[in-house]
């Protein structure tokens, strides 16, 4: 989907504005709220990675497809934390509660409930987050910006180590260079510029 249309639905969800279905008041459970995030990760990360406009639709103006992918996010991105998740949720909550129950804990009751459904749901929406992620390539991107971003700092870090330990007259040619080489850039960019509009005057 356009990212436009991923961003407003993730916007949305995160004001607590829904169109389709109305949260209930009470919440889904009292359990924390880090697995109810961890599933709508999983459901922008899948909502990104779908196509839902039709193909034989292409022809038409982009600005139906915005407005109906759009429309098609927030419906399902409610459809995912609404419907699935929030029973999903009241499911899980209840039969924690139950277990806690049976084993007739002497610690406080509430307490524990809370923070064992808690990781229960969190454990199930994080697998569900981390199943989206393997299908869409997700992982595998997130391997390649990890990588680049630290390849990035180490060069960063080592070109920073350099210039501080040189000498104050090194570091004046150093920044002597750069100027040079920017506007070396700047002007081999310009050149490329005349020489093409060059050509397209000479058609």
């Amino acid at each position: 989907m356009e990212i436009v249309a991923v961003g407003l639905a993730a916007f949305f969800q995160l004001m607590g504005c829904y169109f389709f279905f109305a949260q209930p008041q009470d919440r889904c459970s009292p359990a924390p709220n880090l697995a109810s995030w961890l599933f709508l990760g999983a459901t922008l990360c899948f909502l990104w990675d779908i196509k839902i406009y039709p193909r034989r639709f292409m022809h038409m103006s982009r600005f139906w497809r915005i407005l109906i992918e759009i429309v098609a996010s927030i419906f399902l991105a409610e459809v995912g934390t609404v419907i699935i998740w929030c029973a999903l949720e009241k499911f899980l909550f209840s039969l924690t509660n139950e277990l806690v129950n049976l084993t007739q804990c002497s610690c406080r009751p509430s307490h524990f409930v809370y923070w064992l459904s808690g990781l229960i749901t969190s454990l199930i929406s994080g697998a569900m987050l981390w199943y989206v992620l393997e299908a869409t390539d997700g992982v595998y991107y997130i391997k390649k910006f990890s990588c680049n971003l630290r390849t990035t700092m180490g060069v960063t870090w080592r070109m920073f180590r350099c210039y501080i330990q040189m000498n104050m007259a090194a570091k004046r040619r150093a920044l002597t260079i750069c100027q040079l080489a920017k506007r070396a850039g700047t002007c081999k960019m310009t050149a490329c510029e005349y020489s093409e509009s060059d050509d397209d005057c000479s058609d």
